[in-house]
């Protein structure tokens, strides 16, 4: 055992807390020196090469760029790494104030958008937040213009990256919150590029402002916008921009002939719902079946939030074409999370208990009773239990494309307490435990739903059961059962390895939207990421937020903590992301449940 420990302190020491570099201080760069500039173009050019390991800790000593081009003082003491380097460049860029130095930051904040090969190790996410914190500083006058004509396409950069540079400019624009942009942003959501119009409609809805939310809704309303991308970000945007007034003035109706009820007195008055809302409402109930379940779990969302009479035969259209195109379900054009979160909103917002597959009942009750049923107000849980027989550690299973990711670290042989039904505690092991989840799991599963399971450890590569999603199907339910029932733990927790499986992770944000056409991942682990290309669990929740933006996918996480040994709960609470805390944010970033055991 002593042994055991041993190794696991190896494991954890990287990711143990630990004090942060000093970086050399930065010089003052006269007004109109040239010197930033050319200090990161020559950094970017090294890092497109792949010369430059932006997660390293490592005093990178000579090979300073910003020292190479005296930016930072001469014999300045502390450890200066990559990215301390970038962060003084970049510094030195903003203070020039001019459109060049405003196009060499959109550059930057650009990294990750343009195509080509990009490694972990290159943090790409990492390198272009340092870009957009820049552009978020950037101030009035031939700068703001520059980025302008960035985000119109006004420039003149390689064909390659032009696109990229744009979508750099747009988010930056975002980031500013100028209503000045907005013009400029209103004709970019006609944009020929699905990307571009997403980026607009994301800076849009940072503005804040009612007119940005009108332009928004003219977008919504046009019947030749059927991207995915573009719709969920319109609708996003004018949650954003509505959030203010969503719970403390909503939009619900009373019944025919009675007043709404009148605030005690005293109560701060909410401020007044702008007229923009109901329009708002009517577009998003009329873009419902437009694209795919992803832009409608975007409007249905909005729905919810702002809640009008005039949403709810829309909704129930939703039901209904369930049930007239079960073939959509297996393509993965439509999902069980949009007919569990719409028969949600609809039982929610009616207070009728009819099944969600039954739409016809759904629509004679509304035919009958339109006149009558008053919308409720929302409410912090469901108003009706699950319509989801299949769960997964208790957590319902809601989609119908999901795939299970299992930790088969040696510590998964580690005993755990569990609940009995007669709700009292008993010992298991954890895998045993596992084990027992997954085929009542799957034996639950809808017959339309499609399945699969990845496993890790501490080997380079996941195992994956099989090749594509398969059927639910009892043949399927079976070979499944039996593979899980040979599954042995052994090894450390290579986590990234099965989400990069699970998810398809890609650093490239235009083109491929989502690797993986699925809509569900349930992920069961008992400990903390110790191997693989991506241990830091900051970086595993960032990287996993930022490529699942467009792709939606519901991550559930279950986290075992119950029995383990003393010594190794010592070693979580120094780390610098606690395993518990990192399940919890994949879970809560992506809108699944986190449960710990």
């Amino acid at each position: 055992m002593k042994m055991l420990f041993a190794a696991l302190a190896c494991w954890w020491a990287p990711l143990a807390t630990a004090p942060s570099p000093e970086p050399a201080p930065p010089v003052t760069v006269p007004f109109g020196d040239e010197k930033p500039l050319k200090a990161l173009d020559a950094w970017l050019k090294l890092y497109r090469a792949g010369k430059i390991d932006f997660r390293s800790p490592q005093d990178i000593g000579k090979d300073s760029i910003a020292a190479r081009f005296g930016l930072v003082a001469k014999n300045a003491t502390g450890i200066q790494t990559w990215a301390g380097d970038l962060e003084t460049i970049v510094a030195a860029v903003l203070k020039l104030e001019t459109a060049e130095a405003a196009q060499a930051l959109v550059e930057v904040a650009a990294i990750g958008f343009e195509q080509g090969k990009l490694t972990l190790e290159m943090a790409p996410l990492e390198v272009r937040n340092a870009g957009e914190q820049a552009l978020a500083k950037l101030p009035t006058g031939a700068p703001r213009e520059e980025l302008t004509k960035c985000a119109r396409g006004e420039i003149k950069v390689e064909k390659v990256r032009l696109l990229a540079m744009r979508l750099a400019a747009i988010r930056g624009m975002g980031r500013l919150r100028d209503p000045a942009f907005r013009p400029v942003l209103e004709t970019l959501l006609a944009d020929a590029d699905d990307n571009v119009r997403a980026h607009a409609a994301d800076a849009l809805g940072e503005l804040s402002d009612d007119a940005a939310a009108k332009a928004l809704i003219a977008a919504l309303e046009k019947p030749t916008e059927t991207s995915d991308v573009a719709l969920v970000a319109i609708g996003n945007a004018l949650r954003e921009l509505y959030t203010g007034y969503a719970h403390t003035q909503p939009a619900a109706e009373a019944k025919p002939g009675e007043e709404k009820a009148k605030p005690a007195e005293g109560t701060p008055k909410a401020p007044a719902l702008p007229d923009s809302v109901r329009l708002a409402v009517r577009a998003a109930a009329g873009s419902l079946g437009r694209a795919t379940w992803r832009a409608d779990m975007a409007m249905v969302k909005l729905l919810d939030e702002f809640r009008s009479a005039e949403a709810i035969p829309a909704l129930i259209g939703v039901l209904e074409r369930f049930a007239a195109h079960p073939e959509l379900v297996k393509s993965g054009v439509l999902s069980g999370l949009l007919l569990f979160q719409t028969h949600e909103v609809l039982v929610s917002m009616t207070g009728a208990v009819i099944p969600a597959d039954q739409p016809a009942k759904w629509r004679a009750f509304w035919d009958s009773e339109k006149d009558k049923v008053a919308v409720q107000e929302k409410k912090e849980k469901p108003s009706s239990g699950t319509t989801s027989a299949a769960t997964f550690c208790g957590i319902p299973v809601q989609g119908t494309r999901v795939v299970f990711v299992l930790d088969l670290s040696g510590s998964m042989m580690w005993p755990m307490e569990e609940e009995t039904t007669d709700k009292k505690k008993k010992q298991s092991i954890r895998l045993d435990f596992a084990k027992r989840e997954l085929r009542a799991a799957i034996d639950a599963l809808a017959p339309n739903a499609m399945f699969n399971l990845v496993t890790f450890n501490g080997n380079p590569k996941p195992e994956l059961w099989n090749k594509d999603l398969v059927p639910a199907n009892e043949k399927n339910r079976e070979r499944f059962k039996k593979h899980v029932d040979g599954l042995r733990a052994d090894g450390g927790t290579n986590l990234w390895s099965g989400l990069d499986e699970a998810l398809k992770i890609k650093f490239q944000v235009q083109g491929q939207r989502y690797g993986a056409n699925i809509d569900e991942l349930f992920v069961l682990s008992d400990g903390a990421p110790n191997l693989g290309d991506v241990i830091d669990p900051v970086e595993i929740v960032r990287v996993v937020k930022e490529t699942n933006r467009s792709a939606k996918v519901r991550i559930n996480t279950v986290f075992i903590s119950s029995a383990s040994p003393e010594e190794v709960r010592r070693m979580e609470a120094q780390m610098s992301m606690t395993p518990q805390k990192l399940m919890r944010r994949l879970a809560e970033e992506n809108g699944g449940v986190f449960k710990e055991l």
